[in-house]
């Protein structure tokens, strides 16, 4: 499966740091469990660039195996940053494999591989903190509520 390149791209990792988030400024990031039927559709609107280890590309190769993501996996890591506004991230969260320090391993056999199972989380950032945008929803209502009035007024 092959997806648009956009400039919009919807990055996929299998973990979530800090790093990833520095640039951010004030900002809102929201969180969402997602489907792979939802990731084929907004792959196929956005693109999508994969950042992960070489040596985590037989668990990627898994991910798509079970799931049909058509993920490409790269040959090396792409670092990147979620710095711009409407920027999304997807986190394969694997469960089911054996863990060292609460990292994956390097390699697993098929056995392992067959026991895991994988979800995913969808981060969106946005480039409106939560904050302001709670405050104009009050502006927003506050006109409304006015407004109402008016055209609600009896004149008696």
């Amino acid at each position: 499966m092959s997806y648009p390149k956009t400039g919009h791209e919807v990055y996929v990792s299998l973990n979530l740091s800090n790093t990833m988030l520095n640039g951010i400024g004030k900002g809102t990031i929201t969180r969402e469990e997602v489907s792979a039927d939802y990731l084929k559709r907004l792959f196929a609107e956005y693109g999508v660039i994969v950042s992960a280890k070489p040596e985590q590309r037989a668990l990627l190769e898994r991910v798509n195996e079970v799931c049909d993501l058509g993920l490409e996996i790269p040959e090396s890591l792409k670092l990147f940053q979620l710095s711009e506004e409407r920027r999304r991230l997807v986190v394969i969260n694997v469960q089911g494999l054996r863990r060292k320090g609460g990292s994956l391993l390097p390699t697993y056999d098929k056995e392992e591989f067959d026991e895991a199972t994988f979800t995913f989380v969808k981060y969106y950032v946005q480039g409106t903190h939560y904050d302001t945008l709670v405050e104009e929803n009050k502006k927003l209502r506050y006109a409304l509520d006015q407004e109402k009035e008016w055209r609600e007024r009896t004149d008696g």
